[in-house]
């Protein structure tokens, strides 16, 4: 058979899940997590049969339809589905601007045990890929005293308890209508640094929560 009209292997599939990743700011233990976590997602969208017979491949490309590449290009997104391709690069790129554990202590000048007590407390926000506690960079700042953003355990207990973190990144990051400086919109975090009233982003949330 045609390397060509192979079907990826776990390792290559996984390879082509990371490779649209920007990991250049990854920490080792966010690595380590990104990479077991596509090949988790990547075993989960291979397909459970072969699909095509070798006759109906060899028929597709001989009439003319598909060349050899075209075919396997096509077949591959199909089998693995685009969409769910999307939601997984979705999940990958939010681990990768995340901290690990350790990076997460450090950036605040805290040893372990003292970061893990204020975790507990809800004093930031994490969540879990492939059972690792990952903490995601938006939160943390230069700009404050102990580093990360103003009123944060405040936010967190407003957050969707249903939201992916990819959704939190997203409404952090993304400016809002009832959140204007100077004409302006603001993105939450844009709103938090500047230390206005927390209170329109509880709005926004208790909105968002009864639709």
């Amino acid at each position: 058979m045609s390397d060509l009209m192979r079907p990826l292997t776990l390792d290559a599939a996984v390879e082509e899940l990371l490779e649209s990743i920007d990991v250049s700011e990854c920490d080792p233990e966010i690595l380590e997590t990104l990479q077991r976590e596509a090949t988790h997602l990547s075993r989960c969208m291979r397909p459970p049969s072969p699909g095509l017979s070798m006759e109906q491949r060899a028929y597709l490309v001989e009439s003319g339809a598909f060349t050899a590449e075209q075919f396997v290009q096509t077949e591959q997104r199909v089998a693995r589905g685009e969409l769910r391709e999307d939601e997984n690069r979705t999940r990958l790129g939010t681990i990768a601007r995340s901290y690990g554990e350790r990076a997460a202590a450090a950036r605040l000048g805290l040893e372990l045990d003292e970061f893990r007590a204020r975790q507990r407390a809800g004093a930031l926000y994490a969540f879990d890929a492939s059972g690792v506690t990952i903490y995601p960079r938006w939160q943390f700042t230069d700009r404050t005293d102990d580093g990360l953003l103003p009123h944060l355990a405040r936010v967190v207990t407003w957050l969707l308890e249903d939201w992916h973190p990819a959704s939190v990144e997203g409404f952090m990051t993304t400016p809002k209508d009832s959140l204007i400086y100077r004409s302006e919109l603001q993105t939450p975090i844009q709103w938090l640094l500047r230390g206005a009233d927390p209170r329109p982003i509880e709005q926004i949330l208790e909105g968002a929560r009864w639709r």
